[in-house]
């Protein structure tokens, strides 16, 4: 008899345990779920909320850096490539578990040779939908049968609707317009471009603007808004892009392309170039910044160097400029080669004036 029950005891404890672990898996669909990112220098982050597939219980994240420098990630000492060549890199990864830290690496060519650094990736499952949670295996808004979803969302239209509201809150994080009288501005964080709409340019008499992208910001006064608002046909759009690639070979550490133009395309520099500009790098995690710093204006007649401010703890540099254009960043002055030669010139200079005056002062001596 005892035999029987602890039989029956083992066969419930299976039973139980399979349940439990059937309970706390993620059902199959498509989620948005808030991710955060710790390690490095704390300056890099990720895109949160980021995406997360579940397909026959195994999980799938699509982690998008606000860097575009990143080459590959490695989880489980498995290597992901970068699936975003030229923009955000971006990468597909497993999932192992949600609201756990996940120790992970990646590779980043922003400085003059690769770095890999360790992070800490943490997936929240606040919104994902369990297993055996409200009699459905599917999420509000997920890609299975249409029974499942209607099961889980209460209709079709409900769950068109809750996707619907889960994009506009993801945009919303991502562009932040803030509505402050005198100024225009809009963050967004998450890319390296930002636009302003043909009806906000329409009420930009008087005012100034701000514009942020993931690499940094342009802020116009009011002579520059009013000319740019003037000079754009539709709305216009601010891109910062990461040119450093183009330029590791002439000794830069980071080199961010600055570009203005309107909704068909044409280019308003010349128009902002008629107020003052005031502009932010966002410097990359990886740079070390020295107190010889320096920010460089990369132009047809060569590079100018710029007046710029640094904060450590910002891991900002900001300068004021005339134009738009390619500013690049170095940890040491640069001198072209007629500024060299002329310095060597001089410290020549210095010793052969030095060396006749010794040899006439020890002749007046002998005298």
């Amino acid at each position: 008899m005892k035999k029987i029950i602890t039989v029956l005891l083992t066969v419930l404890m299976v039973f139980g345990s399979t349940a439990a672990v059937y309970a706390a898996a993620p059902a199959d669909g498509t989620y948005s779920v808030a991710t955060t990112l710790q390690g490095g220098s704390g300056r890099t982050s990720v895109k949160s909320p980021s995406t997360l597939t579940v397909s026959g219980g195994q999980m799938t994240a699509t982690v998008v850096f606000n860097s575009s420098n990143f080459t590959w990630m490695q989880v489980g000492g498995v290597t992901y490539n970068n699936a975003n060549p030229g923009g955000n890199s971006t990468f597909h990864i497993p999932v192992s578990a949600l609201d756990t830290a996940i120790s992970v690496s990646a590779e980043t060519v922003a400085m003059s040779e690769p770095h890999v650094i360790d992070y800490v990736l943490t997936f929240s499952s606040s919104g994902v939908t369990m297993q055996g949670q409200g009699g459905s295996s599917q999420p509000s808004g997920s890609s299975g049968g249409s029974s499942s979803s209607e099961e889980t969302s209460g209709g079709g239209a409900d769950a068109d609707d809750n996707s619907a509201d889960s994009d506009e809150d993801q945009e919303e994080e991502e562009e932040v317009v803030v509505e402050e009288e005198g100024i225009i501005e809009i963050n967004n964080s998450m890319s390296g471009s930002t636009s302003v709409s043909e009806d906000m340019l329409s009420e930009s008499e008087g005012k100034t603007m701000s514009l942020e992208t993931a690499s940094g910001r342009v802020e116009f006064d009011e002579a520059a808004t009013a000319a740019v608002a003037k000079a754009a046909k539709g709305g216009i759009t601010l891109t910062m892009s990461d040119v450093t690639d183009d330029y590791t070979d002439k000794g830069y550490a980071q080199a961010i392309d600055i570009t203005l133009t309107d909704d068909e395309g044409n280019d308003l520099e010349s128009a902002a170039s008629e107020g003052k500009i005031s502009i932010t790098l966002n410097l990359d995690e990886d740079m070390e910044i020295s107190d010889s710093l320096a920010v460089f204006a990369l132009t047809d007649e060569g590079e100018e160097q710029m007046d710029a401010g640094v904060d450590r703890d910002a891991g900002t540099a900001v300068f004021d400029a005339e134009f738009l254009g390619t500013f690049a960043v170095n940890n040491a002055s640069s001198m072209d080669g007629s500024t060299a030669y002329i310095a060597v010139g001089i410290a020549v200079a210095v010793i052969v004036i030095a060396g006749v005056a010794y040899f006439v002062l020890r002749g007046k001596k002998k005298k």
